[in-house]
Parts: structure tokens; sequence; C-alpha cells
């Protein structure tokens, strides 16, 4: 019974070790994609790769997220996330835009702000329609007329890059009168919508001679799997050690129990030739 408890306290500990080296082996190849998202944009980056059949993970660090994957995914991810536009591009809301930044503010300045904030909300609200990969909104807002001149008509102009298998002709109209019922005094016609697809990157690797790496003295494998392999041998050697360990502290136990087991007969026999006959 002391035995068969003394094999099972040496088993837990080295079972923790392999289980922590397997888990090491299986991670120790995973990288950073991109770093310092909101959830919301991890969440999303995940779905478009694992619906591509990518291997991703998602990575809490402090108040932000982080994106990681294979090194050799991480061509096909970026040429993925970028045919969808991901991450977003961060823009300033109206309330960023306008926030006190001085004692005071010049006619001039407010009105710049105001038609910029106005131009990041509109090109906001059109990337949220599905299959669109980026837009931009350039607003014209001409100044009051002197009196006696006639007003100038404002004008904007709306770019949209979208997915090359996506068809955004029909949504023309509601785009166009998204933008003139947003911006006062805008006519429906007076709006322009340029429509283009975005291009594709290519991820077919260029060809190349595969380079060695010496990773052990007289021992050497392709860069591509260096990094693999030093973790692999890392690891195969922490468990050769514990179980190396394990081995001598229980060839020892055994061979002092042994001789406990030895010098009690012979004691024994010692008392018995003492006494008197």
């Amino acid at each position: 019974m002391k035995a068969v408890a003394m094999r099972d306290r040496l088993m837990r500990p080295m079972a923790m070790v392999l289980l922590l080296a397997a888990t090491l082996a299986l991670s120790g190849c995973k990288t950073d994609l991109y770093t310092n998202l909101t959830e919301y944009e991890a969440n999303q980056m995940l779905a478009v790769m694992m619906a591509a059949n990518i291997p991703a993970e998602k990575k809490a660090v402090d108040d932000t997220f982080s994106v990681r994957v294979e090194e050799a995914d991480m061509l096909r991810a970026i040429a993925l996330l970028n045919d969808k536009g991901l991450p977003r591009n961060t823009r300033d809301s109206i309330g960023k835009v306008f926030q006190k930044s001085g004692i005071i503010s010049s006619p001039f300045e407010e009105r710049v702000r105001y038609v910029y904030a106005l131009g990041e909300e509109l090109a906001q609200t059109i990337a949220q329609i599905d299959g669109v990969v980026s837009s931009r909104v350039h607003i014209v807002l001409p100044e009051e007329p002197q009196l006696g001149k006639p007003a100038k008509p404002s004008s904007a102009s709306v770019f949209i890059k979208h997915e090359p298998n996506v068809d955004l002709e029909y949504l023309l109209p509601q785009i166009r009168r998204l933008v003139s019922s947003a911006i006062e005094g805008l006519d429906y016609a007076s709006v322009t919508v340029v429509l283009t697809e975005a291009t594709r990157m290519e991820t077919t690797p260029v060809a190349a001679e595969p380079a060695l790496v010496e990773v052990f003295p007289g021992l050497t494998v392709l860069n591509t799997d260096a990094g693999r392999f030093r973790t692999l041998l890392y690891a195969t050697g922490s468990i050769f050690l514990v179980l190396l360990a394990g081995t001598a502290f229980a060839v020892a136990q055994l061979v002092l129990r042994l001789r406990k087991r030895s010098a009690a007969p012979s004691t024994a026999s010692a008392e018995t030739l003492m006494e008197p006959s």
C-alpha cells in the first residue's frame, strides 16, 4: 500500500508537467495578429477567420484584446481581414471633435470641425452596410451669402469601397437620400456616390529556396519549422528530466526499504544467539 501511495504521489506532479509541456508545444507558435482591439472588433475578426477555417484565438490584455494566429496562417489571415475591411478605421465622433480644447474658438474653426465631424458620422453609418470595406464622405457647405448675392448650393461626395462579390448599385438611391437628409440644405441631386471594388490581396507565397537553420549541434531543419522544433525539443527535455528525477527517487526509496528488510532478520538472529541456554 505504501508503494502504491508513493507511486501516486510521484505520478501527479509528472502528469502536471506533461500537461504543461503539451500546452506549451501547442501554443508556442501563436503570434499576435492585431493588438489594442475592443472585444467587439476581436470577435468580428474571429468570426471571419473561423468561417474561413483559419485557427485563431482571442486574448485579453488589460482593458484591450489581441487576436493571435499560427505563424503559417499569418499571410492568409491578413489578406482575408483586409478584404473584409477589418479592423475598421477609428473615426472621431461629434462629441470628440467638439470637445472643449480652448477658451475661445473662432467661427471658422467651429464650422470646419462641424463639417468634418458630420462627414465622419455619415461615413461610419455607411460603413455599417453589409459588403462595405471602407467609406468616406466629403461635404461642401458654403458660407452664408452676403447681402444681395445669390446663395451657393451645398454638395457632398461619397466614396465607397466594397467587396468584389457585393452589388451596391441598387442601394445608390438610399445612400444619396441618407446623405441629403442628414445635411441641412443639401439637395438630393447634389449628392455624388462613387463605388469601387476592393482588390483582393494575393495569398500565394513566392517560391523560394527553403532555408536551413541549425537548431542543435549537427541538426538542421527548415527555418519555417525551427520555432516549433525548438518548442518540442524543450518540452521533451523537460519531460525526460522529470521522469529521470522521479525514477531516481523511486529507486532510492526501494533500495532503502530493501536495506531495512535485510537488516531486520540479522538483528533478530543476533538476539537469539545471545540468550542463555
